[in-house]
């Protein structure tokens, strides 16, 4: 089937799915001398259209250098978006091939996390991404995004938050590597540990853990280890410090009633030489 629109005149050349809501293809544009080659969607709901239509026009991740997507045009009652389009390498299918030292496992994850900082999607498209297996992994490790979206499982609802925490379990996974036995990475353990208090709300935050907490690519300098190791406890030190703070002032609270009351502080009498004399003797 042709579809037109714009300077576009697509081919189907790969029929990737078909849905009561939409279809996706790969096309080939035939206005083309160098076979360009495109993911079509091709949505067939109109519900479904005009929730599409509005999540592009109000999401302000998309530039003009950066498109979340070339073009959209109408084909008959259907809509048709058309995006890049890229050979598949699934993450799920090439990752644990070519995960071969933790260094690379934190690599990907680092990728993962840059690429999603960087992606002009709307929030409730990436998550359609993140969730329906269109991660994809270079040979060199880099992740790219591929568009073959089921949009009937569309919901404007999946914001950034919805987005961090799926890519935060992905994440998990990769660290992880299928071996719970594996040593456990400082990157698996922070991340888990704020996983499981849903404390992540923005990727910002999930780029600063895994980069911080990522195995050196060289050996690192006394004040480089001493800097990483603030940056990763900084909030427990601090929780350690006013902890501290506040027996250090139960302390002197109690001391001082204590003079005020008795004329003398009990506790400090733990310092004093208590065993001077013993009956008649005494111990000089």
């Amino acid at each position: 089937m042709i579809y037109q629109g714009g300077n576009l005149v697509l081919d189907t050349i790969w029929e990737v799915r078909k849905g009561a809501v939409n279809d996706v293809y790969v096309c080939r544009d035939l206005n083309s001398s160098v076979d360009m080659r495109y993911t079509l969607l091709v949505v067939h709901d109109r519900d479904c259209i005009k929730r599409l239509l509005a999540i592009l026009e109000e999401s302000d991740r998309g530039m003009a250098q950066q498109p979340a997507m070339l073009t959209s045009f109408a084909h008959g009652e259907d809509m048709c978006f058309a995006f890049p389009y890229r050979p598949e390498r699934r993450l799920s299918a090439f990752a644990h091939g070519q995960m071969t030292s933790l260094k690379v496992r934190e690599d990907i994850c680092i990728n993962l996390v840059m690429e999603c900082l960087s992606s002009p999607l709307p929030y409730p498209l990436l998550y359609l991404v993140l969730t329906q297996d269109n991660v994809h992994l270079n040979q060199d490790n880099g992740v790219y995004f591929t568009h073959f979206l089921d949009l009937s499982q569309l919901d404007e609802a999946n914001g950034e938050g919805a987005c961090v925490a799926c890519c935060a379990q992905m994440l998990l996974e990769l660290l992880e590597g299928g071996n719970k036995r594996r040593r456990k990475l400082n990157s698996y353990e922070l991340i888990r540990k704020k996983t499981v208090k849903n404390a992540y709300s923005a990727f910002p935050e999930l780029y600063r853990d895994i980069k911080v907490t990522a195995l050196p690519d060289r050996r690192q300098s006394l004040k480089d280890r001493l800097k990483a190791f603030w940056l990763r406890n900084k909030d427990r030190i601090f929780r350690l410090l006013l902890i501290l703070c506040v027996i250090a002032v139960v302390l002197a609270v109690v001391m001082l009633i204590s003079q005020l009351i008795f004329g003398n502080i009990p506790l400090l009498r733990l310092f004093e030489r208590c065993f001077e004399q013993i009956g008649t003797e005494h111990l000089t």
